[in-house]
């Protein structure tokens, strides 16, 4: 299958992505579009295709020949730009997080829907073989029913992006919690296979709407179980390199994974750790997800990240931050029921 693409974010991320995408066969980049006059030089040096100094330019030009638009833009751009090339009948990946209010996340899934598009959302997490390791033990019933997970994240994030956008509420749309701590939720929810019902927090936030620290206590829903599940997250850290964790309980046993080594424990047996030693760099990783999404719009799998996980993982953030604003607990799916 051949596809026609457009690259909305032209940025550093936005142009390793692209490049990555050009890579895969039957794919040929027609067109992008960026804010900067430098990024869309390089781009149309690199490639060949015109460059464009909005998306809704791009998609007068180039609509009829566009099949898949790759979005690597600050968050609260991603709706816009999305909606418009769904309405185009655009096929459309998005990098995390999907967007950043709820009432967005609905309409994109029930415009993709509708118009029997995908949208796939990039978190790397679910093509990462110590994460699908650790999702394969659980699903598997080695640890037995699941009633308890524990999830941490920190880093230097608020030293490492001060002066950029990440830092800019009206494009972020928040801290780290909305930043690399999206990847930590969409991963807890991802490994738990369960359904986030109800949310409390506290959050501390470096100055106005950027947070730097969260504590999250959320319940889930499994297999007619509950889950509780303790989420931190800290960009105020010392390291420029996330460090995470995850620890999942179940009534036979655990399993932990500090992103190089899972160690399983069961009740009555013999632990054992594994270390993974598989390639688990940029390149392979986001080869693995942008494949995916080809793979998903030519119908021979499943997307791995659909728009419905983004409206999961905005949904539960949504509700954080109002947990925390409100000081109460928040019923996570009457937000999205509510957004209906």
């Amino acid at each position: 299958m051949q596809f026609g693409a457009a690259a909305i974010g032209l940025g550093g991320l936005g142009q390793l992505e692209i490049e990555i995408l050009a890579g895969l066969e039957g794919v040929e980049v027609l067109a992008g579009a960026d804010v900067s006059d430098e990024a869309r030089n390089v781009f149309e040096r690199e490639f060949d295709a015109p460059a464009y100094a909005t998306h809704g330019e791009l998609l007068d030009a180039h609509g009829d020949e566009i099949d898949i638009a790759l979005i690597v833009t600050p968050h609260t751009l991603h709706f816009e730009q999305a909606r418009a090339c769904l309405a185009s009948d655009v096929h459309v990946y998005l990098e995390k997080p999907m967007v950043t209010d709820v009432g967005d996340a609905v309409e994109l899934v029930e415009l993709a829907d509708d118009q029997n598009l995908v949208v796939q959302v990039g978190y790397q997490r679910h093509f990462h073989p110590g994460f699908t390791e650790v999702k394969r033990l659980v699903d598997s019933g080695r640890i037995g029913e699941i009633h308890a997970a524990n999830a941490y994240l920190g880093q230097d994030w608020i030293g490492l992006h001060e002066g950029t956008w990440r830092v800019d509420p009206a494009l972020s749309g928040g801290g780290q919690l909305y930043d690399t701590g999206s990847h930590l939720i969409d991963a807890l929810c991802w490994i738990l296979d369960g359904t986030p019902t109800q949310v409390s927090a506290r959050i501390e936030y470096a100055k106005e709407q950027i947070d730097v620290n969260s504590a999250l206590s959320v319940q889930f829903e499994r297999d007619d179980r509950s889950i509780l599940a303790g989420v931190t997250v800290s960009g105020n850290g010392v390291e420029l390199t996330p460090s995470e964790g995850y620890a999942i309980w179940g009534t036979g046993g655990q399993v932990t994974f500090d992103g190089e080594r899972i160690r399983l424990a069961e009740r009555g047996a013999t632990v054992y750790e594994s270390v993974i030693e598989a390639q688990t760099d940029f390149t392979t990783l986001t080869t693995a997800k942008l494949q995916n999404f080809l793979d998903s719009i030519s119908g021979t799998t499943d997307p791995a990240v659909p728009g419905t996980i983004g409206l999961q993982v905005t949904a539960l953030t949504e509700a954080a931050y109002r947990a925390n604003e409100e000081e109460r607990q928040v019923d996570i799916q009457a937000l999205i029921d509510d957004a209906h």
